[in-house]
């Protein structure tokens, strides 16, 4: 029966992509199959070659830190799993205690998984070398880090706990997409496009700032400015006059469904919705809303990626030695 299940899975998911699946399930008692089902990674990226998936499976254990040298897909089920509707009927997530770009893996795209060590705290995604065109979309973890260059590239619906930094990382030509973002947002140029997202940390508007929601922190550096490249953005704490059609509020408890979202000991990204009165509200481009639930690729809760899930998996009564089987197949 699991195995039909994984069959099934895998003939779903086979159209997303032109190269060979591999997956990772770490669970006792899982059947490894050569050079396709693997306990770790490491194993399946010592023989996966550029362009190849690796679907990191739901698990209570640690999948330890993922070291990429080479473009591939990595593919986890999303994070907060037990805290919204219309997620996997498994609510375990795929947890790993790092991520580190390094020679050879521009490309790769990251989606779905949970940066999190052992004892629950947040990790980060690392930079070890100049990267190019990596997109890192639908994750959980602290901050972007590293001493080296990330060009091209996008973060795109995740949850940040930390900051994106420029003295860690510095990103040219990227995208910084409909993310909450606890920390703040400092890039290293005018040639990155922050749009969309929750900062709570200030930023640096040195990039393409619009459709943000962005709470100003007080320290010089992130204060808010004139920049006409910086417009359409809802400000939180900020002072002076507004210009290019950005929007100063001082009621901060009226903009989400809860007046602070950010509850630190029971992280919950739904408590980042829009009040329904919320000044953030029609203050973007062209009359959207500003905040991660608008503009082209609205945030998913839990972090779901784009891939066919199953939502529900049922098994009947047995007659005449046959068990009916009922699965519900989502696809965000």
């Amino acid at each position: 029966m699991k195995k039909s299940l994984l069959l099934l899975f895998l003939l779903l998911t086979v159209s997303q992509v032109f190269a060979t699946i591999r997956r990772v399930n770490n669970n006792p008692g899982v059947t490894l199959v050569n050079n396709l089902v693997f306990a770790n990674f490491n194993a399946a990226s010592a023989v996966a070659v550029d362009g190849d998936t690796i679907y990191m499976e739901p698990s209570d254990i640690n999948y330890g830190s993922l070291f990429l040298n080479k473009r591939l897909v990595i593919v986890g089920p999303g994070y907060l799993l037990n805290k919204n509707p219309n997620t996997p009927f498994d609510k375990r997530t795929a947890k790993t205690t790092g991520i580190s770009f390094s020679t050879n893996s521009s490309g790769s795209k990251i989606y779905g998984m949970e940066i999190r060590t052992n004892n629950g705290n947040f990790s980060n995604v690392t930079v070890s070398t100049s990267v190019s065109e990596i997109n890192i979309e639908f994750c959980m973890f602290n901050e972007l880090v590293g001493s080296n260059v990330f060009n091209n590239s996008i973060i795109a619906n995740c949850f940040l706990v930390g900051n994106i930094s420029k003295s860690g990382v510095s990103m040219n030509n990227s995208l910084v997409s409909n993310n909450i973002i606890l920390g703040s947002v400092q890039t290293a140029g005018n040639d990155n496009i922050i749009k969309n997202n929750i900062i709570f940390g200030g930023a640096d508007y040195t990039s393409i700032y619009f459709n943000n929601i962005i709470y100003q922190n007080g320290t010089p550096e992130l204060s808010f400015s004139s920049n006409v490249n910086v417009y359409n953005n809802v400000c939180v704490g900020c002072t002076g006059s507004p210009a290019n059609n950005n929007f100063f509020t001082v009621t901060p408890n009226t903009i989400f469904v809860v007046s602070e979202p950010r509850t630190f000991d029971d992280l919950e990204d739904d408590n980042f919705v829009l009040h329904a009165s919320s000044p953030a509200k029609a203050k973007g481009v062209g009359g959207i809303d500003c905040g991660v639930f608008a503009g082209t690729k609205p945030y998913v809760l839990s972090g779901i990626p784009p891939f066919p899930m199953i939502t529900a998996f049922n098994l009947g009564a047995v007659t005449s030695g046959n068990i009916p089987i009922t699965i519900s197949i989502k696809r965000n």
